[in-house]
């Protein structure tokens, strides 16, 4: 059930539950799914960004699996550990996680793992400017999802396939793969997954000259991610709103929206990207 609410982007629903089932667990001293649960509410954590509290809780969980000997728990605990990092901005600690769940993955021959640890790293080829090696993880994800018939998956690797087409310049290209990402999302009800989709169909938009339509897409976007509790994606979109703002020529109102996307990233932990806007409100005309 916390699985279902956390879907549908009630939180406090979904950590509640995650919580009795913890406290049950904890009675029972049933160790396996202690892990479980620890890990559950570690995402939570980490979508509110509380990143702190994520980590901890994702330690208290690969602690347990390690004693338990559980490897399929360690690659998901490394695995999320890896996506905090990577938040931070430590993409060769994120990499190193990554790289130790798609080792336990492959000899477990667990293939959804396999296609999640395949996408992170993709993500992080990305950052570093990698496009062939990012694009090849994320079709190698891409298929393990449609021969499993995992929706959610398919939508990420989608939309990530469309990011780098985006940034080759491939705008045609980059929609449509966002529109099939959204599809799939609206789908699912996965408020989360809307909400991105929405951001980046926004860039595209933006990149045509369409300031209008970008904007309300980033306003879209923003709704959700604030209905979500989901600061990452708020200090996303304020600094898409700062973009558009500043392309109007309104110096002001882009220093107010880059101001509190800097603000939500350094209240994240995610430094470089804190850093990231407050170079861009340096270069707004005094």
């Amino acid at each position: 059930l916390g699985l279902i609410l956390s879907t549908r982007g009630d939180l406090d629903g979904a950590e509640a539950m995650h919580r009795k089932s913890l406290e049950i667990e904890g009675k029972l001293g049933h160790l396996k799914g202690m892990a479980s649960d620890y890990g559950n509410i570690g995402l939570i954590l980490r979508a509110r960004g509380d990143l702190d509290g994520a980590e901890a809780m994702h330690r208290k969980a690969l602690e347990i699996d390690e004693k338990l000997g559980r490897f399929e728990g360690m690659a998901t605990a490394s695995g999320n550990l890896g996506v905090i990092l990577q938040t931070r901005g430590d993409l060769d600690g994120a990499e190193a996680m990554h790289r130790k769940a798609l080792e336990i993955n492959e000899k477990l021959g667990r293939l959804e793992g396999m296609a999640n640890n395949y996408g992170n790293i993709g993500l992080i080829l990305n950052t570093r400017g990698d496009l062939d090696g990012a694009e090849a993880m994320h079709r190698k994800a891409l298929e393990i999802d449609e021969k499993l018939g995992r929706l959610e998956g398919m939508a990420n690797h989608y939309g990530n396939l469309g990011a780098i087409m985006q940034i080759r310049g491939d705008l045609d290209g980059a929609e449509a793969m966002f529109r099939k990402s959204l599809a799939i999302e609206e789908k699912l009800g996965r408020l989360e997954g809307m909400a991105i989709d929405f951001g980046n169909i926004g860039l595209i938009q933006q990149a045509r000259g369409d300031l209008d339509g970008a904007e309300a897409m980033y306003l879209k976007a923003h709704a959700i991610h604030e209905g979500l509790g989901r600061l990452e994606g708020m200090a996303q979109q304020f600094a898409n709103l700062g973009d558009v703002k500043k392309a109007r020529g309104d110096s002001k109102g882009a220093l107010e929206v880059w101001t509190k996307s800097r603000d939500l990233y350094a209240k994240l932990g995610a430094p470089y990207e804190a850093k990231r806007m407050q170079k861009l409100i340096d270069g707004l005309p005094k």
